[in-house]
């Protein structure tokens, strides 16, 4: 493994920063960072690009409000996080720059406060972290996905030097026959001419989307099983699985499966039988524990009298679900090739995460005659 190393831009004092640095530092000997306070805007820019160029893998990490506390001499900056990143990545555009990955952190207060609200920003940054948030510490997991995120603008460069351009082959791994089951718009939509613009593509498009492209969670509820009670069967299974694993950039952070690989997968076990859906998740498990001689076991589901014929995982309980026992959630944002996200009635009517989903508008009325029908149930 290649040495990582970051640039960390943060004006709240060493004491407070350097211990988290150090405490993703641990999690992977290869990933380093070197702290500074925020400097006026084209000094800042010019250290930047000084070591974008001297190292062979580079990133930034920054703080979202850079303007608030002065060094040590008292010297403070009026400029914030995105105002240096939207510079960075004009400049990168323009192949002043190389391309880097830039990864915002800040307070979780100030993120949910003056980041979420500001979309014009989020294209900007590859990484959002909480410094400060107990839920989804600065652990094993974001230090992978920081060192990785390198990494994969390194070999999007070594991409473009040894075939003269970001051909999607090598990009996210394509192999023969693969173009023919993709949307030909989400082919279309990944090309590009600059690194940190693929790179986003990729990260937002494939990679944080359920569609194209599988979880572990999601890969798992697809094919009925419960990971954890299923133990070494499921290590064994995701073995049998290589040849539809994701392989592209960034796959080492964030592993993946091709879902149109899984279905072809899925049709030669079962011997063209039917697809997924038609079978419940015992049957399924039952199929591939015979074909394979494994011990897999099935999820059970997350109510009584649900269905067993599941195909997303429920964004509140993260257990799986069909979506005729849930309500499809509100997103912003939704391309043609993603798939839409659920929550189940049982998440939804216990408020279970409330602050982490909102109902699609469209299920409202349908969300308000289940509570009417629950309600008659109990008089009853």
């Amino acid at each position: 493994m290649n040495c990582v190393k970051y640039l960390c831009i943060d004006d709240q004092p060493e004491e407070y920063i350097e211990p988290l640095l150090d405490q993703l530092s641990t999690h992977n000997q290869n990933l380093q960072f070197k702290g500074m306070h925020p400097e006026e805007f084209a000094s800042q820019f010019e250290k930047i690009q000084r070591l974008a160029s001297e190292e062979h893998c580079f990133g930034l990490l920054v703080d979202l409000r850079l303007d608030q506390d002065a060094d040590v001499d008292g010297n403070k900056v009026y400029y914030r996080g995105p105002t240096l990143a939207q510079e960075l990545r004009t400049r990168m555009a323009e192949k002043d720059l190389p391309s880097f990955p830039i990864i915002l952190w800040s307070m979780n207060d100030n993120i949910v406060h003056s980041y979420a609200p500001d979309s014009s920003s989020h294209d900007l940054f590859d990484a959002v972290y909480a410094k400060d948030d107990g839920q989804h510490p600065l652990g094993e997991n974001v230090a992978s996905e920081i060192y990785w995120l390198a990494a994969g603008y390194r070999e999007l460069a070594e991409i473009h030097d040894r075939h003269s351009g970001y051909f999607l082959e090598h990009v996210i791994g394509l192999i023969e026959g693969d173009r023919n089951s993709l949307d030909p718009r989400l082919l279309s939509f990944l090309k590009g001419n600059v690194a940190f613009e693929i790179a986003g593509k990729v990260l937002n498009t494939l990679l944080r989307s359920e569609g194209v492209l599988a979880s572990p969670a999601m890969l798992a509820a697809r094919l009925g099983i419960d990971i954890e009670k299923s133990a070494d069967s499921w290590t064994s299974l995701l073995e049998n699985l290589m040849n539809c694993r994701y392989s592209g950039v960034f796959h080492q952070a964030w592993p993946r499966w091709w879902v149109h690989r899984i279905e072809n997968w899925w049709s030669e076990l079962a011997s063209y039988k039917g697809s997924l859906r038609k079978f419940t998740a015992p049957e399924r498990v039952t199929i591939i524990n015979e074909k394979l001689g494994l011990k897999l076991v099935s999820a059970n589901p997350i109510g009584e009298n649900y269905s067993l014929r599941y195909s997303t995982v429920c964004v509140a309980t993260e257990k799986a679900l069909d979506p005729v026992d849930g309500f499809k959630v509100y997103s912003s944002r939704q391309d043609a090739w993603q798939d839409s996200r659920y929550v189940s009635a049982y998440a939804v009517l216990n408020r279970i995460k409330k602050s982490e989903w909102i109902l699609d508008p469209l299920e409202v009325e349908r969300f308000k005659q289940l509570t009417e029908r629950l309600k008659n149930v109990k008089k009853d």
